[in-house]
Formats: C-alpha cells, structure tokens, sequence
C-alpha cells in the first residue's frame, strides 16, 4: 500500500514518525511518502516538502503569505496526482491540512485525519469541511468523540498519543536534580510565551530564595533562557517535572503532561493585550488548560493574564506543597480521573491498525 502523510509542524512531525513505525509493523510492504521533518523522515518516509515551509502562524501570517500558501496548495495536487497515493493521512494542523483533505478528497483520494482540529476551542464551522473533506477522522480527547459521531463523521477515538511518551519515559538515572525539592518551571514552547513568563518568573524565584526553582528549558530559546538568572535545564522536561514536588506550567501540551506525570500544578499564561482580547471572542471554551477541558472542570488552577503574577502563584504554591492540603488530595484524585478518561497508552498502535484497514478495504 502507499501512504502520503501531511504533518504541518514539530509536533505533528513527532506523532506522524510514531504513526509511521505502527505502519510498517502492520504492512511490510508499506510505501510512505510525505510532507513532515525529520523525525518521519528517521522513520523512514520519503520526505518532499519539510514541515518547516509550512510554518505560517496567525491571520496575520496568512496574509502575508497567500502566494506560498497557493503555491503549496498546488503542489501537493500535483504530487498526489502523479504519486496516486492509495490513501492520504493528515496530522493535525486543522487551517492548513483540512483545505488539503479538501484538494484530496475532490481529486477522487481517501482521506483520513489523524487528531482532528479542535473545533470545540473556536470556529465549530470547520466540522462540516469535515464531514465533507475527510472520510476517517481520529480523536485523541474523549470528549471528541459524541462531538464528532453526532455530526455524522466516522470517528474513532484511538487513545492520546502523550500517554504513550509518557509510558515509555525511562527516568535518566543521572539526572542532576533527582535528590532536590525543586519547583520545575516551564515558561511555554514558543517565544512570545516564555518572553511573557520569564519575568514573572523571575519575580517569583526573589520572594521565595528559602525554594529552589528550575526551567524546563528549550534549547531552541537558549537565547531567551541566558538573559535570567534562574537555574534552566534544556531539553529534559520529563526529568524534571518527574522528580519536582509541583509545577508552574504555561498552559499548552505541557498541563497534560504534566497531569500524567502525577505533579501537582499551576497553570499560567499571558500574552499581549489585544491578542487576548481577540481570542477571548473567537475562543469558545470555558477552561484554558486540557487538564480542565478534558475533565470539565477546574481540577487545575489556571491564573490567566492579569491573574498571572507572582504572589498568586506563591499562594498556590503553599497549597500544593502541602501533601495533606484539600487542593492537593483533589488534584490527586482529578489526575487519575483523567488518567481512567484517557484509558491506556498504545495510540500510535490503534491509529494505525484502523488506518491500514481501512486503507486496505477500500483497495478492494
């Protein structure tokens, strides 16, 4: 069978070279051509487009690129066309791959959709190109799955691929920090978000000098990272966050991480004033961080813009420290109600067996 995977950034490119080594133990003869980076391409798919040309963010972004975007647009026609995948599989990145699945699907291709855009955060309209543009949808939030099956989309909720990392994380044994009562710090993995945090967290670092603090650090912002005078450890999160007592964690992937980790924490976030604004229009949810949303409820405290200042967090920190506080039993307790939600790791696995299905069927 031939597989064409579209994996429109780092993250996708991660759960795409998973997906793909499930794809190959399932079919030996699987032929694997794609737009991704280089973990996919370790994994042994034939790379045509890097995931790094695809990286336009924002309405702003979009704009200011409508010649890239049309150009990309058209070569992917003309690479389906000529390569004649017998399915496509798209990863993610719901604005740029679901008007992909759409050029697919009215080329006469079988479309699947591996972690379908998140409609329930913001433009619920995207569910009719859904329905219309992808014949197979894959969900990684519970919670996705009656959102989707009721609007008529074949819907298979396959686990999160996060519980699988989180499972096949082996603690570093030499781990500087194993023996240390630190709070881990992690400032976001995007620049505007760790530009934001840092100050904060440096406020929060000079009026507790007694606790000891470290940043989950991401290489690729050691520039930001070298501008503070907080301990930073690059590239180790989960050793760090698995042998901290709690976190403070910008609110992304990393709250439910976290979460699976079993570390009691804060989530934070701040971005620019009119961005917020913006976003609190468009954006439909009740909640910030995916330990709330998946559990729809306040299981974790969020301290979201002018919340987000230093002695708040010492406030919780003083809660969550204490092992016999109510708030930290009750985070306990929401952890492995998650955890029981999410159900057991092996994603990847699910996702691809269902794949090569139905891949499989509709070669017949």
């Amino acid at each position: 069978m031939k597989y064409f995977i579209l994996a429109g950034e780092k993250s996708g490119d991660l759960h795409g070279s998973n997906l793909v080594k499930q794809i190959n133990l399932i079919d030996a003869k699987a032929e694997i051509i794609g737009w991704g980076g280089d973990q996919m391409n370790s994994a042994g798919v034939n790379i045509l487009v890097h995931h790094q040309e695809l990286a336009i963010m924002g309405i702003l972004g979009v704009f200011k690129n409508l010649f890239k975007l049309k150009s990309l647009f058209n070569l992917f026609s003309n690479q389906i066309r000529e390569l004649k995948p017998d399915t496509i599989i798209f990863i993610d990145y719901g604005g740029f791959n679901l008007k992909a699945a759409k050029i697919a699907k009215q080329g006469g291709f079988y479309t699947q959709f591996y972690i379908a855009p998140k409609v329930w955060a913001w433009n619920k309209s995207r569910i009719n190109s859904i329905k219309k543009w992808v014949d197979q949808l894959y969900v990684i939030f519970p919670f996705e799955l009656d959102l989707f099956k009721e609007k008529g989309i074949s819907t298979h909720y396959i686990g999160n691929p996060l519980k699988d990392a989180i499972d096949a994380f082996i603690p570093n044994p030499e781990f500087r920090y194993v023996n240390i009562d630190y709070i881990a710090l992690l400032a976001g993995s995007r620049r505007q978000e760790i530009k934001a945090s840092l100050p904060i967290f440096e406020e929060l670092v000079k009026s507790r000098p007694e606790q000891d603090f470290i940043i989950a650090g991401v290489s690729e912002f050691k520039d930001l990272y070298e501008q503070t005078n907080i301990k930073v450890v690059y590239d180790q999160t989960y050793d760090l966050l698995s042998c901290s007592s709690v976190a403070v964690v910008t609110s992304g992937t990393a709250t439910l991480e976290t979460a699976l980790l079993n570390i009691p924490q804060i989530v934070v976030y701040k971005t620019d004033w009119l961005f917020y604004t913006l976003a609190k229009m468009v954006i439909k949810i009740k909640y910030i961080s995916l330990v709330n949303i998946i559990l729809d409820k306040p299981a974790v405290p969020e301290l979201i813009q002018n919340e987000f200042y230093s002695k708040n967090i010492q406030t919780w920190l003083l809660k969550l420290i204490d092992k016999k506080s109510i708030e930290y039993k009750d985070q306990k307790i929401n952890y492995k109600n998650l955890i029981e939600l999410i159900g057991p790791s092996g994603a990847s696995k699910m996702a691809a067996e269902k794949i090569v299905l139905f891949a499989k069927n509709q070669a017949k």
